[in-house]
């Protein structure tokens, strides 16, 4: 029942950030405070560009805006291995892409979780076009936050479109209109009647309450308070292999002993 609902509110709402264009460009620089100014107008060279947004989605040729549930079994698949809700990937990809299996954007994010170029190779992938690796990288990028932010849904999700490092600077949700409004979409897709299941192993896995969802959204209108903790984003080691039927394999494990593999330091 939870997930028929989810599917009907995919359905009816209207995806403004998906379907226009991107707030422009933000650039920031540090003040004669030490306080960090953000604009998409810059009228000084201080400014430095910092966060070039994911630009204009553009569906592919036919897209019909009704999902039937043809990912379900990707996505089912990619929650269990990454221990995150189902209903949070759904949210996520209907605000990504509106489940448009080949959508691109103007500033190169590709597929249903609209995995940009870097985020794409981080974790392994091979063809973003291709629905389950697509869908597979986007769940295991949201374990990598919901990890990094200790569960904390917003920040996740912020990360999730402006990058860890925005987060992690700004101490909070970035002040950037596109990424504030992207949060408030992927909530209201989830809807206020919401139900948490038990949590499993780690608290951060699954999306908060309701109750807890409410108290979020009005701190999107004011400055975002801090949180206890944030840790900064260090480089991970991956390992990188292929398989005897040629499928490649990213994992921060190596490989059974006797295959052949790379490795990779990646942080985006």
């Amino acid at each position: 029942m939870r997930r028929g609902a989810l599917l009907a509110a995919v359905c009816s709402a209207t995806l403004s950030l998906a379907g226009s264009a991107a707030v422009a460009q933000v650039y920031t620089r540090l003040n004669a405070n030490g306080v960090v100014e953000a604009t998409n107008v810059p009228d000084s060279p201080a400014y430095a560009l910092t966060y070039p947004g994911k630009g204009t989605l553009i569906h592919s040729r036919g897209f019909v805006r009704a999902y039937s549930g043809q990912f379900d079994h990707h996505i089912d698949a990619a929650s269990s291995l990454y221990q995150v809700s189902p209903d949070l990937v759904h949210a996520v990809i209907a605000a990504e892409s509106e489940f448009d299996q080949w959508a691109v954007s103007s500033k190169g994010a590709r597929g249903l979780m609209q995995l940009m170029p870097p985020t794409a190779r981080r974790f392994g992938v091979a063809d973003p076009f291709d629905a389950r690796q697509n869908i597979m990288a986007g769940a295991q990028y949201l374990r990598v936050l919901l990890d990094q932010f200790q569960g904390d849904v917003a920040l996740a999700l912020a990360a999730y479109n402006a990058g860890e490092n925005a987060v992690v600077r700004y101490r909070g949700i970035p002040p950037y209109r596109e990424t504030r409004g992207y949060v408030r979409k992927v909530q209201d897709l989830l809807g206020a009647g919401f139900q948490a299941v038990p949590p499993p192993t780690s608290s951060a896995s699954f999306y908060v309450p309701s109750a807890a969802t409410s108290a979020l959204r009005p701190s999107l209108a004011r400055p975002p308070a801090r949180p206890k903790r944030i840790e900064p984003a260090r480089p991970r080691m991956y390992y990188r292999w292929r398989d005897e039927r040629g499928t490649s394999h990213v994992a921060e494990a190596p490989p059974p002993e006797g295959t052949v593999y790379s490795t990779i330091r990646a942080l985006d």
